[in-house]
């Protein structure tokens, strides 16, 4: 079976290999596509040849060999639901037929080589995702208005780049000594699901019960720069995929990632990187430009 969004084609040539899906389902591996299934309230039982295994609310990330012979949900209450996503390693990435790009930001796809996952993130962070699996959702299932492939493929790739970051931040962590390190944790779990908000180092000290100049003090120990300095990062590994993947406008592009307007965009950008984000995203080749917008470049 192959999963595709609906029956348009936004080029010639191309439509998107990325579904989502309001129920539970279960990829065959002959499929070769990639799924990630969102659950709460309902506790999940996945039987592979070694067993079985029973999973309470979060989401279960499985490969195209995820060796899953079976998925029943189990102790369900009126409240609880389950949305699949499911998508091909290209219908994310136009630029890259092979598989995910060998980057950091979707290493947690990367080294899901044969096998599948349960992530349970603490609360905050679990609301984040069941954002971006409505958001998916609706650009996908509900109201496809313009550039809706590279609207929804920019959600899935967030998704999975907070999936990395979720994955990799307690080994982060484990640079920081101890007095500092849980603070610095909590800090960077704040910015994880807060990111493309307006975030001040005032805001961050008030919040975590610290002041300036102790805050940026301990993210220079732990990484070697302040803390907005580290937020801004995240914020740039989000806009250049954004940048690589999608024709979005950059000023949307911009706001989504989190900065005031797109001239400080511009400015970040470039610092970080030596290229303005049009420089960068004309670098990059993309079957689909001719059916961008000017406000993309």
């Amino acid at each position: 079976m192959k999963y595709v969004t609906g029956e348009k084609v936004f080029c010639d040539g191309f439509t998107m290999e990325v579904q989502m899906i309001n129920e539970l389902l279960l990829p065959e591996e002959t499929d070769d596509f990639y799924s990630i299934m969102l659950f709460r309230g309902m506790n999940l039982q996945v039987s592979t040849a070694i067993g079985d295994c029973l999973y309470d609310q979060g989401l279960l990330v499985l490969s195209p060999r995820h060796g899953i012979k079976e998925i029943k949900i189990m102790d369900s209450s009126e409240e609880s639901s389950v949305q699949t996503l499911v998508f091909s390693a290209y219908g994310l990435n136009t630029n890259n037929r092979n598989g995910f790009p060998d980057s950091f930001e979707y290493s947690f796809m990367n080294e899901l080589k044969s096998s599948y996952v349960h992530v349970r993130p603490v609360k905050k962070l679990f609301d984040t995702f069941v954002e971006y699996f409505e958001n998916i959702n609706q650009h996908l299932n509900v109201k496809q208005g313009h550039l809706w492939p590279c609207i929804a493929r920019s959600y899935i790739s967030e998704l999975i780049i907070l999936l990395t970051r979720n994955k990799y931040s307690e080994e982060e962590e484990k640079k920081c000594d101890g007095e500092v390190e849980e603070k610095v944790s909590k800090v960077i779990e704040y910015f994880q699901y807060s990111y493309s908000k307006k975030i001040t180092l005032d805001e961050v000290s008030r919040k975590f019960a610290t002041n300036r100049t102790t805050l940026n003090s301990m993210f220079n120990k732990a990484f070697g720069v302040s803390a907005i300095a580290y937020l801004n990062r995240m914020r740039i590994q989000n806009a250049t995929m954004m940048l690589t993947n999608t024709g979005m406008p950059i000023s949307d592009i911009a706001e989504r990632a989190g900065f005031a307007d797109e001239s400080y965009f511009s400015r970040a950008y470039k610092k970080m990187t030596g290229k303005s984000p049009s420089e960068f995203r004309l670098s990059i080749p993309h079957p689909d430009r001719k059916k961008w917008p000017e406000s993309a470049l």
